[in-house]
């Protein structure tokens, strides 16, 4: 009888020896992994609103002045780096702009990137670059439009093209006040090439 008992004690302590190994080894194990794993969604949504923050899809932003002049800007993509200084500025990709100039026109402008101040509206397109103005198509690399200044500047391989003449020059200024057009040579020795459909005037 003693030695039954002695038998079903040892039985016990085994099965409470493995119930107590098992829980450790399992138990403990697992509520590590999910302590570790419970940290990892809330990080995976931060970066998630990180890119969300810094890179959206078709964007529209628009202005206007006392004057009566508007701009109007669509990206098909913006990208802001948050972290730096200079956080007002959104690069863009797939650019469509119309700046409305009171008494004048409109001006559609049409470039493959542009990098555009929130702040001031300043926005500088670049590569290719293509200009509707007045029934004339002006191509170039590059068309800085600065509000602050009242002042654009196309350059780069600018080609300017109406139903009458084909131009190349090495820059073209816009008055945005006035909309006026001037053309401008940087280099002195260079002349203003100009083709008409009648003939060739260098």
């Amino acid at each position: 009888m003693k030695l039954k008992l002695i038998f079903q004690l040892i039985l016990i302590l085994i099965i409470l020896s493995i119930l107590v190994i098992f829980y450790i080894s399992f138990f403990k194990k697992n509520e590590k992994e999910i302590t570790i794993n419970s940290e990892k969604p809330e990080k995976i949504i931060e970066n998630i609103d990180s890119k969300i923050a810094n890179q959206l899809t078709n964007v529209e932003y628009n202005s206007s002045d006392s004057k009566g002049n508007k701009f109007y800007l669509n990206a098909k993509k913006a990208s802001i780096n948050a972290e730096s200084k200079e956080s007002n500025f959104v690069h863009l990709e797939g650019v469509t702009s119309i700046i409305y100039i009171k008494n004048k026109g409109m001006i559609n402008i049409y470039s493959s990137n542009a990098l555009y101040d929130k702040n001031t509206h300043d926005t500088l397109f670049y590569n290719n670059v293509q200009i509707e103005y007045l029934n004339n198509l002006i191509l170039s690399e590059n068309f800085d439009v600065i509000f602050t200044k009242n002042f654009s500047k196309i350059y780069n391989n600018v080609i300017y093209k109406n139903n009458k003449v084909t131009l190349n020059t090495d820059q073209m200024l816009i008055d945005m006040k006035t909309g006026d057009i001037k053309l401008e040579m940087i280099n002195t020795g260079d002349k203003v090439k100009l083709i008409t459909k009648y003939e060739y005037i260098n």
